[in-house]
């Protein structure tokens, strides 16, 4: 983890931080010595924690969003919904996340989105390919307009592409391949998921691409 040049540490801003994947995200931030602002709607993170704010905040909102995310390095986005209950999240709220980063000044975005956003991808399993159109088929059109608006933003933007997400422990090794599924790959720990988002920070083998990641 790099220092910014007032020799603090890294400020991050994690947005989506009350889900399960957004806790452990956090986590692992302090745990590396970000400096870590919360943004989401609810805060699950209950006493203070050196080296956390926490600002509840609809990512809609993009004025809040914008007061929010100002005098950070970098964001990582692992918004979401269900399938049935998305609400456009992934399109709206990135919209108006993109917007807010642009107008705060901060540069870094890494996004979360899903390996089954391209269905024609031959590296999903077959069963899932045929799963999409039947039950998923909706939430991933919104993800596609999610990364459409990151790719197209003037951010220094990584779009992370996890297969289906577990809550089993961290494994500490997956395969990664840019913009396609590890063949016959469909799981992965939030655990590691939140690890190699973190990695995106200051990594540089994934600027502006698309790592899709599983076992």
């Amino acid at each position: 983890m790099r220092n910014t040049p007032s020799g603090g540490p890294t400020r991050l801003v994690i947005l989506g931080a009350s889900g399960s994947t957004g806790r452990l995200l956090v986590d692992q931030a302090l745990e590396r010595g970000y400096a870590v602002t919360a943004v989401s709607r609810s805060d699950p993170f209950g006493p203070g924690r050196d080296g956390l704010t926490v600002k509840r905040v609809d990512v809609r909102d993009r004025q809040a969003l914008r007061s929010a995310l100002t005098g950070h390095d970098a964001a990582l986005s692992v918004i979401g919904g269900t399938p049935k209950q998305h609400g456009r999240i992934y399109s709206e709220g990135t919209a108006a996340i993109v917007e807010a980063l642009e107008a705060a000044g901060v540069h870094r975005f890494v996004c979360t989105s899903s390996g089954g956003v391209n269905p024609a991808d031959r590296g999903l399993p077959l069963w899932y390919r045929l799963a999409i159109p039947l039950f998923l088929d909706d939430l991933y059109k919104d993800m596609r307009v999610m990364e459409s608006t990151v790719r197209a933003s003037g951010l220094d933007w990584t779009i992370v592409r996890p297969a289906y997400l577990t809550d089993a422990p961290a494994r500490g090794e997956y395969r990664v391949e840019d913009g396609r599924n590890p063949k016959g790959g469909w799981r992965i720990a939030r655990a590691d998921l939140a690890a190699f988002l973190l990695d995106q920070v200051d990594g540089e083998d994934w600027h502006k691409a698309l790592p899709t990641i599983a076992y």
